[in-house]
């Protein structure tokens, strides 16, 4: 019995000097704690969708042909954007500063006129939003600074005939549309779609 007794013991102790092997740990002292500090991998979590119908369906995929086909040009006009602004900011003259608008204007109508001129009703809406998306300022704004208030009500007044709004934002913290559209743009840009 002694020897069960002593080879348990013995047991036990080689047992509890395992356990106490250092490990190396990454922490930080906060208010004389130690608190332990590890990096964990970014995860998206994407909410419960439900099941869509089939009309769903087919406006989902409708809504994910029109963002792919305005997607290039708003990304575009964020990059024009730019430039002209750059430009601009080195105007020493208000004629100059028309010169180079009257320039940007040009440029922009060789290179997108006719086929922006082929995007239907919807297209044209989307492209609005993701102008404002790209860009931080609706279509509205950007007239206005660039070529004069008058010039951007003139587009406004125009726009609202056919049913558009120049000065639309693009939210997708307030609406589904637009939060669907911002999940489109996310899997366009990772090459999912």
């Amino acid at each position: 019995m002694k020897k069960i007794a002593f080879f348990t013991l013995l047991c036990l102790a080689s047992f509890c000097g395992f356990a106490q092997r250092e490990q190396i740990v990454m922490g930080t002292i906060l208010d004389g704690d130690t608190i332990p500090l590890t990096y964990l991998p970014t995860i998206v979590v994407n909410g419960y969708a439900c099941p869509l119908s089939d009309s769903e369906v087919k406006a989902y995929k409708k809504l994910i042909a029109n963002v792919k086909k305005t997607y290039p040009y708003a990304k575009d006009a964020g990059k024009l954007l730019q430039s002209y602004s750059a430009k601009l900011a080195t105007a020493q003259n208000e004629s100059q500063r028309k010169k180079y608008m009257s320039q940007a204007e040009d440029d922009i109508k060789n290179r997108f006129g006719s086929s922006l001129e082929k995007l239907n009703k919807t297209q044209g809406k989307i492209l609005l939003k993701l102008i404002d998306r790209e860009t931080g300022s609706d279509s509205y704004n950007l007239l206005k600074d660039l070529r004069g208030s008058f010039r951007a009500s003139f587009y406004q007044t125009i726009g609202k005939v056919f049913g558009y709004d120049l000065k639309v934002k693009f939210d997708p913290q307030n609406s589904v549309e637009d939060r669907v559209i911002e999940r489109i743009v996310a899997a366009i840009e990772a090459n999912k779609i």
